[in-house]
Order: structure tokens, then C-alpha cells, then sequence
């Protein structure tokens, strides 16, 4: 697993420094600021930002402890008892973040009897017991609501795999309940639109308490997005639409928030941007959109939608071949490197292969540009 994290730094006489500092030499100063990545690697025994542990070997196999818990191939450490996630499916009871025995949920994530002792009396009738008193558990259920897009079928996914579907009304709303076991579980939504344009899955991950119902509200399918030509000449208008939820507003956001547009949907859930090509340049973009739902004086924003590709004044065969750098089929490591030896220098002629979008300098749109064509 790489990851990759820029640091602003200086080159002196092959010394790499942190920051940006100047160099005087007979009263002139002489600036040079460089880019360094920083790459951190899981499984090479060292701890990096945004890694929990690293321990190669390990495989992140279930632990009945804190102490013995193992570190996974994505240097997180894999399920225990003691962290706080009940694992009905490893025999928990119950897991109250601790190997603590004494406080209802025993070490060994088992549940602890609670209630009185026996005793007994001194009179003549005999001795009595007391004992702990015991009380039937109502059924575990889910109870789901959210938005889709109306008279729209919802599928609806439980750990991954399709466990029914459910219908819209209207107003979009849906909703679903279903009897669960205790646990951690991850249901899923998505919906296809009226032009056959499917939405993204959308994942909700939650504990389900044993016993009660866990209600769970707020579900917004994010809004589809499609375009009748994804390759047009600069100054066209370019049609985004799609479907959401009726009435919202719709932002699309164009490479990511460069630019944003934003129109209102319909009763019927339908909306359509008229986008100006001419305000983006020459090269590849991207588009994704997301709403926002006025309700109760509040408003609450959906996930983003699908990432959309299309190309302004280029051909997109040209851009995905022009990023792979070394011209060997494929776009990995390799081109990464290349784009990095000549990260910052003068493109066009001089380097024309590492100036993948041909603007006249090796940077972070050449870099956006080889990492959304990506091959591995």
C-alpha cells in the first residue's frame, strides 16, 4: 500500500532542507523550492501516518485479547475482544472496549450474571433463594428510511450481497425493516434512473443492538449524472442531467471544486445543466455531483455521485496514451517515476512525454491526469 504526501522543501548542494530558505551569496538571494514525496509503505516493519501498526507476518486474525491482537496487510489491526465492536460471529456476548472482568462483560467478552445472591431465614418455614431475574429480550430488527429517486426500485444490499429491493414513492422516500442479528452489519443502496443510468452504492456501517430496534435514518441516494457526448470542442455547451431527489438543489462540481455549478431539480426529480466548455481549458475533466435537501430549516447534503470523464478540444484515446510515459501498455509505477524525475521542469518541447495535458510544465494536472488512468 503506497501513500503518497507532499513536503515543500529545498535542494542545497545535493543537502535536502525542510521549508523554503534563502541562499545569499554577495548580496544577492536565490530561492529554490523543490517537491519531495514522501511514500509510506506498508510492510516495512515502520509505523507511518495513517497506519495503526506494521507487522509483516501478520495477517490480522481474530484475538480474545487486546494484547494479542494481530496487524493486517492493510497495517490496521484486525478484530479483538476488547475493541468495542461486538464479533457475534468469533462467540462475543458482548464487547464493552476492555479486557475487564467485573463490570457486566467478563475478559473474555462473555456477559456477567447481575442480580442477587441467595440467603436464607432463620424461622421455621425453611430457607429461601434469590437468584438473578431473568427477562426476554423483544426481537433485533433494523428499521432504514431515506430518499431515492421517486416511483424508483431501491436495491438494498446486507454485508455485500443483494437481499431485496424496495419502492420509492413519489416523493422518493423508502423504506425498509427487516429482523437482524446483533452485531456490526453494513447494508447497502442503489437505484438505476429512468435513463438506465445506475447511481453509486451507498454504505452505511452500524452496531445492531440485540433486543431492541436500531433505526436508521437519513439515507440520500446521491443524484446520477450522464452526458449525451463526453468528447466536444472548447466553447461548446456540454448537457449534464440526471436524476435526484424532487426539488433539490444540484451541485455539479467540475475537477473537483475548480469549478461549481448549481441548478434546481424538478417535481419529478429530473435536472439538467447547460455547462460553457470555454471556461475550462483544453485537456480532460472530470464531473460529480451532490445535493442539497432543505428540510425543518436544516439542510442535510448527499454523497457525491459517480466521477464523470469527458474531454474538452482532445481526443481520449490521445490523453489516456499520452500518460503512459514509457509506452509500454500500461500506466503504473514506471510513468509515476518518470512524471516525478521531471516533476516541476518546463514541458512542451522540451519534455513533451512528462507533460502529459501539453501546459507547458510537469505538475499536479499531469499527476491527477496519470493517477485517474491508472492501470497497475
Amino acid at each position: 500500500m503506497y501513500r503518497v504526501r507532499f513536503i515543500k522543501s529545498i535542494l542545497i548542494g545535493g543537502l535536502l532542507l525542510e521549508g523554503l530558505v534563502p541562499l545569499v551569496t554577495n548580496a544577492v538571494t536565490v530561492q529554490v523550492s523543490t517537491t519531495t514525496l514522501m511514500i509510506s509503505i506498508c510492510g516495512d516493519s515502520i509505523v507511518n501516518s495513517g497506519e495503526e501498526c506494521d507487522i509483516p507476518g501478520e495477517i490480522g486474525a481474530y484475538s480474545t485479547t487486546i494484547a494479542g491482537r494481530q496487524c493486517n496487510a492493510a497495517c490496521v489491526y484486525g478484530s479483538y475482544c476488547g475493541d468495542g465492536i461486538l464479533q457475534t460471529t468469533q462467540g462475543e456476548e458482548c464487547d464493552d472496549g476492555n479486557n475487564t472482568s467485573g463490570d457486566f462483560c467478563a475478559a473474555n467478552c462473555k456477559i456477567e450474571n447481575s442480580g442477587g445472591g441467595g440467603g436464607s431465614s432463620n424461622g421455621s418455614g425453611g430457607g429461601s433463594s434469590g437468584g438473578a431475574e431473568t427477562k426476554k429480550l423483544g426481537d433485533t430488527q433494523v428499521s432504514i428510511t431515506g430518499k431515492g429517486y421517486p416511483n424508483t426500485t431501491v436495491n438494498i444490499l446486507q454485508d455485500g450481497s443483494v437481499i431485496g429491493t424496495v419502492r420509492a414513492n413519489g416523493t422518493a422516500d423508502f423504506s425498509f425493516a427487516a429482523n437482524a442479528q446483533p452485531g456490526t452489519i453494513t447494508y447497502g443502496f442503489w437505484a438505476t434512473d429512468s435513463r438506465g443510468v445506475r447511481s453509486t452504492t451507498l454504505n452505511t456501517t452500524f452496531d445492531v443492538t440485540q433486543g431492541a430496534i436500531t433505526t436508521i435514518s437519513g439515507i440520500l441516494l446521491p443524484p446520477t449524472i450522464s452526458v449525451p457526448n463526453a468528447s466536444v470542442n472548447r466553447g461548446d455547451q456540454l448537457t449534464f442531467s440526471g436524476k435526484a431527489a424532487p426539488n433539490v438543489e444540484v451541485e455539479v462540481h467540475i475537477d473537483g471544486d475548480a469549478t461549481v455549478e448549481k441548478v434546481q431539480a424538478n417535481v419529478t426529480g429530473d435536472w439538467q445543466l447547460v455547462f460553457d466548455t470555454g471556461k475550462v481549458s483544453q485537456d480532460s475533466h472530470t464531473a460529480k455531483a451532490k445535493y442539497n435537501l432543505l428540510s425543518g430549516g436544516r439542510v442535510t447534503e448527499s454523497n457525491y455521485g459517480q466521477l464523470l470523464k469527458f474531454y474538452v478540444g482532445v481526443s481520449p484515446t490521445a490523453v489516456i496514451s499520452s500518460s503512459d510515459l514509457n509506452k509500454d501498455g500500461k500506466i503504473n509505477l514506471i510513468d509515476f517515476s518518470i512524471l516525478i524525475f521531471w516533476w516541476g521542469t518546463a514541458g512542451g518541447n522540451s519534455n513533451p512525454k512528462a507533460d502529459i495535458n501539453g501546459n507547458g510544465k510537469v505538475g499536479l494536472e499531469d499527476f491527477s491526469i496519470l493517477l485517474f488512468n491508472w492501470t497497475g
